[in-house]
């Protein structure tokens, strides 16, 4: 059976909307079905939407002849220097320490500015600004990523829920700066455990994320990095298994949902607002991705039944899967379990793969 990393490695990865790290062995099992796991350190394995880095990050521990890997935004592709083309940097307790520096005097206190108290405390905020522009500020990109992963993983335990870098905060940042009484928050915003977290110092876990993320940083397969839009990029890499996690359709954009963390991450707040991704809009954009991969023989597509069943989602992958074994399966799953009332949300996969074998 092909396993996943371990889960501290896992754990190094920041809290992300879609990931997937709960769902790799399910993954990895149905993909073994498809090619068995002796013949994996001859094949060359892509993934296309990186996203939270977990598919990439388990692919590169199984040893593949290489790893392609893309993801057209600023975060997934910092997740990328950090632990997918990195496997010898790593932090020490200075470098984390550095973060901790006030800010030089005439820098603007931009999180503070822009985001409090909307999303953090004032207390946070501060603590974020100077975390976030020591980090921008290291001459070496993998170090550079690293320390910025440190301060993604601060941010989301600044806030009630780790994936909620949005407005949903603002009761309990008015609440840790004396502006709103602790009894007047609904008591149900307690069951994720993070008021304890809210009222720490903002530094006490800083030890715990360096440990954390250095966990994560493993030898394995060669992996190279894009930062591409997934149509254009496609039809100009060659590959043996294709991993498709495209935006699903009909759900939470990644664009609006991570407004705050980009902003966070760039140190500024977007000149104009990003487009909501096309595969987020309709299955359109999923048909003309799947028309331009015939190229690469296996193909492992991951998607929601929010707009598709798994029956539809089938017929539409073996519209272009030509020849293919077209092969489909589901999962009872929600990606935000804390917050979802759903319980019909589902976790779809497709594998489709060459009738005579790879």
């Amino acid at each position: 059976m092909p396993t996943a990393p371990l889960q501290k490695q896992l754990q190094a990865l920041p809290t992300y909307l879609g990931g997937k790290r709960q769902l790799l062995l399910w993954l990895s099992s149905c993909l073994s079905r498809a090619c068995p796991v002796a013949r994996w350190p001859e094949l060359t394995f892509v993934d296309l939407f990186r996203g939270g880095g977990a598919v990439s990050l388990w692919a590169k521990a199984q040893g593949f002849q290489s790893v392609l890997s893309n993801d057209i935004s600023l975060r997934s592709h910092l997740l990328g220097q950090a632990f997918l083309s990195n496997s010898r940097v790593r932090l020490s307790r200075e470098a984390v320490l550095s973060l901790t520096q006030s800010l030089p005097e005439g820098i603007l206190a931009f999180v503070e500015a822009h985001f409090c108290p909307d999303v953090f405390s004032t207390r946070h905020a501060q603590a974020l600004d100077q975390g976030f522009y020591w980090a921008r500020q290291h001459p070496d990109p993998a170090m550079r990523a690293l320390l910025l992963t440190v301060m993604w993983h601060l941010a989301t335990e600044f806030v009630a829920f780790a994936t909620s870098l949005g407005t949903s905060n603002r009761p309990f940042a008015e609440a840790l700066d004396g502006l709103r009484a602790w009894d007047d928050l609904n008591p149900k915003r307690y069951t994720d455990g993070s008021l304890k977290r809210l009222c720490e110092p903002a530094w006490a876990r800083l030890e715990e994320k360096r440990r954390l993320i250095n966990g994560g940083i493993l030898g394995g397969s060669p992996v190279t990095l894009y930062q591409q839009d997934a149509l254009t990029l496609l039809p100009q890499i060659t590959g043996d298994i294709l991993y498709l996690d495209p935006p699903y359709a009909g759900t939470v954009s990644y664009e609006r949902s991570n407004e705050v963390l980009d902003a966070l991450l760039a140190g500024h707040l977007a000149p104009e607002r990003i487009p909501v991704s096309e595969f987020s809009k309709s299955t359109d954009a999923l048909e003309a991705l799947l028309a331009k991969a015939d190229h690469i023989p296996i193909w492992l597509l991951s998607y929601g039944n929010q707009e598709l069943s798994l029956e539809d989602l089938e017929e539409l992958v073996r519209v272009y899967a030509k020849d293919r074994v077209v092969q489909g399966f589901a999962k009872r799953y929600r990606h935000l379990s804390h917050v979802s009332r759903s319980q019909n949300n589902q976790e779809l996969l497709i594998l489709a793969y060459p009738a005579g074998g790879h």
